[in-house]
Order: structure tokens, then sequence, then C-alpha cells
């Protein structure tokens, strides 16, 4: 068997040095092709459940949040717990908000006849830690970001202003720019003015859909003193996150709900298994394809050889090192251009993305190679390569050598 091996490898390796290398070429461009995009396609996919994970993480849920339990309204020692949690080694930056429900009224023309108005929320946040947690700062697309004693002073998210491209609601305040000022009804019906200083796009939908004020400020309105809606933990690792929700909890901290990112995204969770499901029908038809150009490229140069075939059958090379010839070399052209395709993907594709990333209403998408969906891939490819170079092998090869030669 041994001796047969090395007689097919021989055989497999003459063919491909003798054979046309136009059609060689063409051959692993196919499979190149072919490869790559498949992988193309699951890395967008990736690439868009990634692009939407880091928008929740870093612009609203952190890896960890701390939150009221079911009935309470605020968490009541918000000082005491960060100084408690503040200390592991795998925390980057804590914050707190404080949140509360509004309707932001914009008198365009202050005629008190063009009013827009639009019914969401306001976080008060302490800025200088707010930057380190929640980096918000970075997006501010007009204007600036808040400072430690403005006061009557807010920035407003881009959804909510309107005019910057990217609302996501039918109605917003139809234009509010840095300087314009706009009224805020507290849900416990207290009214204040406030200076919008500037505008955020962070393309999570659900942090520009808000009103940011200092926290301070919003003490004021609430009645609060060391009250919290929730607190942000940030860590130098996201896979940490489970570690530290194990931690916190043993502090025995109070009756809070501490969840970790996973928990709180999963909404998108969803939306990863309907990508995976895609993607595990586009590797199933992708891989088809691939076997099919292996088995055409493997029966026509059969059919072209049959002669020289039947010759080194009547001069007793066993048919089993024949036919696993053509297996090899249908092998040879599978992993050859399944690895140039991973390597143009990985330093090319994926590179370029990185410099010019795809604007998604979610973020700025980077395509990205899921490692499970990589290996299923390699698999499903290895296995089309092996049937679509057996089956044309399998069937020529045993033919009769008098059948062969006609």
């Amino acid at each position: 068997m041994f001796k047969n091996a090395k007689l097919s490898i021989f055989l497999a390796i003459k063919t491909i040095l003798r054979g046309d290398k136009g059609s060689f070429i063409l051959t692993i461009l196919i499979m190149l092709v072919v490869f790559l995009n498949l992988l193309f396609i699951d890395s967008i996919f990736t690439g868009i459940s990634v692009t939407m994970d880091n928008g929740k993480i870093n612009y609203q849920y952190g890896e960890v949040i701390f939150e009221p339990q079911d009935g309470d309204k605020y968490i009541k020692n918000t000082n005491d717990i960060i100084n408690e949690i503040k200390d592991f080694y795998y925390i980057k930056a804590v914050t707190s908000h404080l949140r509360t429900g509004a309707t932001l009224i914009n008198d365009k023309n202050n005629d008190g006849r063009d009013v827009v108005r639009f019914s969401g929320g306001v976080i008060g946040i302490n800025p200088e830690k707010e930057s380190k947690a929640i980096d918000v700062s970075s997006k501010i697309v007009s204007g600036r970001y808040l400072r430690k004693g403005d006061y009557g002073k807010a920035i407003i998210g881009a959804d909510v202003a309107g005019g910057y491209g990217s609302s996501v609601f039918p109605d917003d305040l139809e234009g509010v720019r840095p300087g314009d000022t706009i009224t805020v009804k507290y849900d416990n019906d207290i009214s204040r003015d406030y200076e919008i200083v500037g505008v955020y796009k962070t393309k999570n939908f659900d942090t520009d859909s808000k009103l940011i004020v200092t926290q301070n400020d919003l003490k004021s309105i609430l009645g609060t003193t060391n009250e919290s809606s929730e607190i942000i933990v940030r860590l130098t690792d996201r896979s940490l996150s489970p570690v530290a929700v194990v931690d916190f909890e043993k502090l025995n901290l109070g009756a809070y709900d501490i969840s970790d990112w996973n928990n709180k995204l999963e909404f998108g969770r969803t939306i990863n298994k309907s990508f995976d499901m895609i993607g595990s029908i586009l590797r199933v038809i992708g891989s088809f394809v691939a076997g099919l150009v292996i088995f055409i490229i493997i029966f026509v140069d059969i059919v072209n050889r049959r002669k020289q075939i039947g010759i080194l059958k009547a001069i007793g090379i066993p048919e089993g090192a024949i036919m696993y010839s053509y297996v090899i070399r249908g092998m040879f052209y599978t992993v050859l251009g399944m690895a140039l395709g991973y390597l143009l993907m990985r330093f090319g594709v994926i590179n370029f993305f990185k410099v010019h990333p795809i604007d998604f209403p979610m973020g700025d998408m980077v395509p990205s190679i899921k490692k499970s969906a990589l290996k299923m891939s390699i698999i499903l490819f290895i296995i089309a390569g092996l049937i679509g170079s057996f089956l044309p092998a399998i069937k020529e090869v045993r033919k009769k050598i008098l059948d062969l030669m006609r």
C-alpha cells in the first residue's frame, strides 16, 4: 500500500508538472475566488455582529453593568459600590449614570408656532469619569463635550437632533445645533431650558437617542444624592466579564442585578444565529461549486488521457495508484486554492477595510474571520475536493484497457 501511495504521488506530480500551465493557473484561480467569496460573505456577517456588540459595549453597557432590581428605581449606595470594585486587577474604568424620561421641545423660531417634540430620555453623567468608560467624547460631530462645571448645558444625540443623516426615528427635533436652546419637560413635571453645546454620533441608536447633561444638574431635578440608575464597569479584557460578575456578587454589595455584556445583548445573539444559519447555507453552496469545479477539471483531464491510462494499466500500474493520483491532484488544487484565498482575505481584503471600513448604520464595519466558520469552510471544501476528484477517477480508471485505448 505504501508503494502504491508513493507511486500515486509520483504520478500526480508528473501530471501537474507536465500539464498545461494555463489550465493549472485557471483552476487555482477559480478555487481561490470560490473560497475567497465564501470567506468574504462570512466575514461580513461576523463583522456586522462584532460592530453591533462593540457599539453596545463601548457606548451603552460596558462589559459589566449594575442595575436596580425590579421594583427599585435607583442604586442607593453608588459611591460605596464604586469604591469596593474599582481596585480589582481587571478594572479599566467605572462610571455611574442617572437616567430619566423626558420630552424634548424645540421651538425653532422662538415664536411658539414651529414647535417640535421628541419623547426620549436624559442621562446624567460625570464628564471626567465618563470619558474613560463610555467614550462619547470622541464622537462629537459638532460643538464640544460636556465639562465638569456645566449647568444648564447639554449634548444631544444625532438621532434626536436631526439633520445629521443618521436618524432612525420618523420624528426628531428637526435640526438642533450647538448654541440652540431646547426645553426639557421631565417626567416629574419639572421643565428646564438647556443650551446645546455639542452633538454626538456613536451610531448606537440607544445612545444617540438621548440628551446628556451633567449628573449634578440632573440630581437637582430628581432630588437625588448618592443614587444612580446604573453603574458601568469597563474591563481590560472582555473575556473576564463572567469572572467579574462572580467576584462582584461575592462582595454582597446589595440587592442589585449584575449582568455582563453577553446577557445584555440577547437581541444581538438572535441576529448572530440568523447570520450563522445563512453562512452555513452559503458554505454548503460554495463547497458544492468547488467540488463541481474539481469534478469537471479531473473528468476532462481523464477523458483526454484515456489512452495514457490504458497504457499505464497495460504495463502493470495498479488501478488504485492511477486513481489516487487524480485524487491527490484534485486535493492539491483544493488546498492551494484555499490557502491562497485565505491569505488574500486575511492580509489583503481585511487590511484594506481596516483602512477603509464599511459605513453601516450601526457603526464602521470591518470584515472579521470567525474561527469556527473558517474551520467549517475548510472541512467542507476538503470533502468537496475529495468527492469531486474521486468520482470521475473511479468511474474512468476502472474501465477495461481495450475500452480506454479506443
